[in-house]
């Protein structure tokens, strides 16, 4: 049986530092493959399971993860988020931040080709930089950013609102990819499914329901990509897929049910990886109304909570426990002693509460297992301290509307998945007063100057000062009990064995032009 391999730990400090110093050696990303493709016809080719359909191949207009990795195959993007979450240059070979942090200049690679033939030029850049930023699509990257403009034959100007940290982050992001201007202005909405990029494969055709198919790019920046023909195989069945990929029809299998782990582990032709997703799981309490706006019996509910309880129940015991409201693969996280599972401390605090024999609260729940699994065994583990939970199951959008937009709600397990490798994602979103409702904050805490502390590491350049700012903030979380952190999610990916360079990604980043035969 194949071990399963663990990813290693995000190299964050790496990351913010490139981050500061405006510069970074592009040597590792710009040193050209070997560009002779196999003459094995069988040995060139990888077949990709998907498990849904894409639902644009436009950058600027989706923002679903499946579409994501199938646009990373065609497009480039400013700076390159790596497989150990590390960021290099890319399309952008150097920057520099001006004295106010709100001017961000950009040195353009030079003599890179789009696939229709055309060089691509400072002008390229700025129209796909305005129009993400115009698209509704976008926000979670681009609401920091006002515009970007030429400055030279090399050079382009990003202007921001405010000063942000994490904006070259952001700027690795698929929604923030460079499209031919010449191309996407020509083909208007029709974009989605004509795209023209810079990235080391170019489109072929999609068959709706079937697949995309894509061709290596002759004339990538970087070099000719090892595997010549690339196929998204569309399996909305995973156990289907599973089938495929042990016979051979298919090479990669892109998060296959855990269900199928340990047969897909045994098998000799197969390698199953896993490792760290950025995506935290968590109870969240509406801090302002109702019962939990009792801070002794927030703190009650997360003493209760047996972290490995809940993963074995909840998730089969695929998940890796957590205490820290910073994702463990995002920059500046650290080790975190929050609440410890101790009944007698959750006992003391309903008492400390006025509730020493316990209470009744309606718990929302998405109905998806995802959720719902989970949620059975918090309402168990409660119920050991007299807290009765009664679970309400409700669907997807209807759950999303009456606790994130409503915040009409007691308590509730949810998910956030950081979709840069910065704590400012989950900081702002979760617990900014100006983010309430809407789907971000929907804890509704009341607690004076956290605002000024989440702006003020938005803001920071300085790597030591951020790092104080978010340990700060992570305390303040736990002495609040705003929210209870329980278990980080974990991703998975199935695949040939005889096929290198595959790898989980904690944000879903696949790039297939890593991948060769033996």
């Amino acid at each position: 049986m194949k071990k399963s391999k663990m990813l290693r730990t995000i190299a964050s400090f790496v990351a913010v530092a490139l981050l500061l110093t405006g510069c970074g050696n592009a040597s590792d990303t710009t040193d050209k493959k070997n560009s002779d493709v196999k003459s094995d016809d069988s040995k060139d080719s990888v077949i990709f399971s998907i498990s849904s359909e894409p639902t644009s191949l436009d950058p600027h207009q989706t923002k679903d993860t499946i579409s994501y990795l199938v646009i990373f195959q065609m497009f480039d993007t400013l700076t390159r988020e790596e497989p150990d979450g590390t960021l290099s240059p890319a399309l952008a070979e150097s920057w520099e931040f001006d004295n106010s942090g709100l001017e961000l200049t950009l040195k353009i690679r030079e003599g890179v080709k789009f696939h229709n033939g055309e060089t691509m030029t400072p002008e390229d850049v700025a129209y796909s930089i305005n129009r993400a930023i115009a698209s509704s699509y976008t926000s979670a990257f681009t609401n920091t950013m006002e515009s970007m403009e030429v400055v030279d034959d090399t050079h382009v100007k990003l202007i921001l609102k405010e000063r942000y940290a994490a904006v070259l982050n952001c700027l690795s992001s698929a929604n923030m990819a460079i499209v031919n201007k010449k191309a996407a202005e020509e083909a208007g909405d029709s974009f989605a499914k004509q795209p023209v990029g810079t990235g080391p494969y170019k489109f072929v055709d999609w068959s709706t329901g079937e697949k995309v198919v894509m061709e290596c790019f002759d004339d990538y920046w970087r070099g000719k990509a090892e595997i010549k023909n690339l196929t998204f195989k569309i399996h909305t069945d995973k156990s289907t897929a599973a089938i495929a990929l042990e016979k051979g029809e298919v090479d990669v299998l892109y998060f296959p049910n855990t269900d199928d782990r340990q047969h897909l582990m045994d098998l000799p032709n197969v390698t199953w990886e896993e490792g760290k997703a950025a995506t935290l799981y968590y109870v969240a309490f509406n801090c302002r109304d109702g019962i939990f706006a009792n801070v002794n019996l927030r703190k009650a509910v997360c003493y209760a909570l047996n972290r490995d309880a809940v993963i074995t129940g909840g998730v089969n015991g695929l998940a890796i426990p957590t205490m820290s409201s910073i994702p463990m693969n995002t920059s500046f996280y650290k080790d975190f002693d929050g609440y410890d599972y101790n009944l007698e401390k959750a006992k003391e605090y309903l008492s400390k509460a006025g509730y020493p024999d316990g209470f009744t609260v309606k718990m929302k729940c998405n109905q998806s297992s995802q959720y719902s699994k989970s949620t059975e065994v918090i309402q168990a583990l409660l119920a050991d301290v007299g807290i009765n939970v009664e679970i309400e199951l409700m669907e997807r959008a209807a759950y999303l509307e009456e606790t994130q937009t409503a915040c009409n709600y007691e308590l509730t397990f949810y998910v956030i998945t950081n979709n840069i490798s910065d704590p400012d994602y989950m900081f702002t979103r979760r617990f900014h007063t100006s983010m309430e409702r809407g789907g971000n904050n929907f804890t509704l805490h009341t607690i004076e100057g956290f605002n000024e502390l989440i702006d003020s590491a938005r803001g920071e350049q300085d790597v030591d000062k951020r790092q104080e700012l978010y340990d700060e903030m992570n305390q303040i979380v736990y002495e609040n009990a705003i929210i209870c952190p329980l278990y980080q999610g974990m991703t998975y990916i199935a695949f040939n064995s005889d096929l290198q360079g595959v790898y989980t990604s904690p944000a879903e980043r696949h790039y297939v032009y890593e991948y060769s035969w033996k």
